[in-house]
């Protein structure tokens, strides 16, 4: 309940203080044949602040950008979905994603959720439409490029049976991403980091799709990591950075939140399935970025 009342005391405070909402409905974009406005972006900002309250370290300038941003990306998104997935009969997945919503923001059920969002005029379908884009994209790659993603299953179990004849104690690190831009100013970026933490960097520089959550990835298990990523970070402490790498797709900066020791026994099959799920994740995710990188560069976008 106190997550839910600091959530719901800054967004208030932030509207009333520095954000001046106009009477007018004022057009800034214009995406293919869908128009962006000054409510638009105004809803969209309650959006962003509702699924992480780290947007607060932005300024006003660079959250009016993230927001247009973002609605771009979601316009561009659901158009491509709309060609390829019928999205008539999807009421039980909006009923998932919705509990999985506010299960995920702290609500302990939908009535206080509910009741959330209309003290902060904020409409429900509009959250459900979010959240299922986003679903229905991830299917969309994943049918689109499932053939195209390939994985040496030998090299793999051979890199395990290494790691297993070489035993030492093995370790899973909960890490966060931030993958930019090659024309992203390197200096910038880091003194960013420094002024403002990790995940609101992530939030303003990164292109990957896990940039709304601070670019946070989760528990990761360090022998699934790039050799070369794995020796600049296995003796990073919790709260460093490394180094920046170069990736296909961009530039790399990874940070450890926290590190664990893995205390399970070793299953050859279980750490195969689970670095093949990885490498596989990865490979769409690289495929997602560039899918849509091409959709937006064919897109015509306007601003006003």
């Amino acid at each position: 309940m106190f997550k839910k009342k600091i959530i719901f005391c800054f967004i208030t405070l932030f509207f009333f203080s520095t954000f001046i909402v106009s009477d007018e409905i004022i057009i800034i974009s214009k995406v293919n044949d869908e128009i962006i406005t000054n409510i638009d972006l105004e809803k969209q900002i309650k959006y962003l602040f509702l699924i992480n309250k780290k947007f607060q370290n932005l300024s006003k300038s660079e959250l009016l950008i993230l927001s247009k941003e973002s609605l771009i990306k979601e316009i561009i998104k659901k158009k491509e979905i709309d060609q390829f997935i019928n999205i008539k009969k999807i009421s039980d997945l909006e009923d998932k994603l919705i509990k999985d919503n506010y299960t995920n923001l702290g609500f302990n059920n939908k009535f206080e959720y509910l009741e959330f969002l209309s003290k902060e005029d904020m409409q429900i379908d509009s959250i459900k439409r979010k959240l299922v884009t986003e679903q229905l994209w991830n299917t969309l790659i994943y049918e689109k490029f499932k053939g195209k993603v390939k994985i040496d299953e030998n090299e793999i179990k051979e890199r395990i049976r290494s790691l297993y004849n070489n035993r030492k104690i093995q370790y899973e690190l909960n890490l966060s991403e931030i993958l930019f831009n090659f024309d992203t100013d390197n200096y910038e970026l880091i003194e960013f980091i420094k002024k403002y933490g990790f995940d609101s960097a992530a939030i303003k520089y990164s292109i990957s799709n896990t940039s709304s959550a601070g670019g946070k990835l989760g528990w990761i298990n360090l022998n699934s990591l790039d050799p070369t990523i794995q020796n600049n970070i296995s003796t990073l402490k919790a709260g460093e950075f490394t180094k920046t790498f170069n990736t296909p797709n961009g530039k790399l900066i990874l940070m450890v939140n926290s590190k664990r020791e893995i205390k399970n026994k070793f299953n050859f099959e279980n750490e195969t399935k689970r670095l093949i799920q990885f490498e596989h994740n990865k490979q769409l995710n690289s495929y997602s970025l560039n899918y849509y990188k091409k959709l937006k560069q064919n897109a015509i976008i306007n601003d006003y």
